[in-house]
This record gives C-alpha cells, structure tokens and sequence, in this order.
C-alpha cells in the first residue's frame, strides 16, 4: 500500500537539498518565519540550480478556521507544464488545534497502482492519455497525468477535477483511470503521518513528484508563507501558461 512521508527535519540546508531528493520532502528547521526567508531558504537549498523563484504569498484559513481538509494535490495548476518543481512553505504562525499537514509520495502510489489488477496497462495509460486539468469552468489543459520533461525527469500531477479530454472516445474509461489514480492518493494521505509546520520550520516539497495536503483546523492565528520555486531541471519557468506536454495523445 503506498503511504505518505513523515519528513526527517535538519538544520543544514545541504543536507535538506539531499533528504528531499531522496525522500522527496523535509524540513528545514531553526530558520527565520518571514516571507523573505522563505526565499533565502530557497537559494540556501537549491543553490546554484535555482533558476527562478516567485515572490512568497501569505495563506491561511479564513478567520484561522478551515472547515474541511485540503485533499492530497500538486501546486501551480494555473501555469500549465510551467507549474513549480519545489515549494517551500514556513510557519509564520500557529495556534489552535489540527491542521496538520501531510505528503503522499507520487512515485509510491504509481508503484502501488502498477501491481494491482491490470496495473501495467492503467500506468501505460497514465502515461500516455491526455485528460483535461483545467477543472470545472476553467480552460482546457491537457497533458497525461504522468509526464516527463525534455530532460527525463519524471512528473506527476494531482490538480483539482480532472476529467477526461472532450475529444476523448473512451470517455467512461479515461473517468475510471482517474478516479483510481485520485483514489490511490486519497488512500495514502488517509494514511500518511501528520506534521505541524511551526514558526521557523520551512517544508521544502518536490512538486513534481509528491502530493501535499492538510487537516481542518479549529479557530486561531494561521499564517503561512509560501514560494514557488523552479530549478535548473524544471520544465520550463514561471511567466504565463503554456500548453501542456504536445506528446500525449487522445483516448
């Protein structure tokens, strides 16, 4: 069963740059809770392969409450194949009860679907179906759900309501590939360890390969600070939306 990630935390952030290439997240900790250190924190973890950085956005539940859980997702379904390879988020503050976070590791979960009943064949499809991203009411964005970059480097996507292509002639079935691939994740982020996110704490997530969610959470002061970051192996920057990758192919 593919399961979430419970982060190994250090104060190094070489070490953070090599626990997150290995594991696929970690936290940096005894680091400042700004939103400018969060993109110092980004450069300090990235270093030389930075590429670009976006300028940090302040989120957090209306009046500090959030009502229902933020499901298992990837960041940046707005710039298309553009979207971020890292986000980096920091407690800016804390209070309350719940709200945890947690990450699904996407890389589990197409293992954990490659083994089951017909599972070579629903990767496969993955792979190589296009499915319309944009969600209800947005424009269309199609790409597979598992994709490369011109350099390899594998990338998953979880974006909110997915759907089947409106060319596609195997509608019903590109439906059912999708709902086993978002029910995979739901199951692994069901149980994936919790982990607060305090003042400090910076949680440096690859957004290419793990899906990252949080708990409701009661009333209290609940900021955070989050960035977008892109490396130099990232498929594409930052600057506007693009289509997505031309390689997939029509069901």
């Amino acid at each position: 069963m593919a399961r979430g990630v419970a982060p190994v935390r250090s104060r190094d952030p070489e070490r953070i740059r090599h626990l997150v290439e290995r594991d696929g997240v970690a936290i940096l900790i005894g680091w400042g809770s700004g939103a400018d250190d969060v993109v110092a924190a980004a450069g300090a973890v990235l270093g030389a392969d930075l590429s670009e950085v976006l300028a940090p956005t302040e989120v957090g539940p209306a009046g500090g409450r959030r009502d229902s859980a933020v499901a298992a997702h990837t960041d940046g379904s707005a710039l298309g194949d553009r979207y971020p390879d890292y986000v980096l988020s920091s407690g800016a503050a804390w209070s309350g009860d719940g709200g945890d976070s947690f990450v699904v590791d996407g890389e589990a979960v197409v293992d954990h679907l490659a083994g089951g009943p017909g599972g070579r064949e629903l990767v496969h499809r993955l792979q190589r179906v296009a499915v319309d991203h944009g969600g209800l009411g947005a424009a269309g964005r199609l790409s597979t759900v598992i994709g490369r970059t011109l350099g390899g480097r594998l990338m998953l996507r979880r974006f909110p309501s997915p759907r089947p292509a409106p060319t596609s002639a195997r509608a019903e079935e590109d439906a059912a590939m999708l709902r086993r691939w978002e029910d995979t994740i739901d199951t692994a982020a069901a149980l994936a360890p919790r982990f607060a996110v305090r003042a400090g704490d910076v949680v440096v997530i690859d957004n290419y390969r793990m899906m990252h969610g949080g708990g409701t959470c009661g009333a209290g002061d609940r900021r955070w600070s989050r960035v977008w970051a892109w490396s130099t192996s990232a498929d594409g920057r930052a600057g506007g939306e693009r289509s997505f990758d031309p390689r997939a192919e029509a069901s």
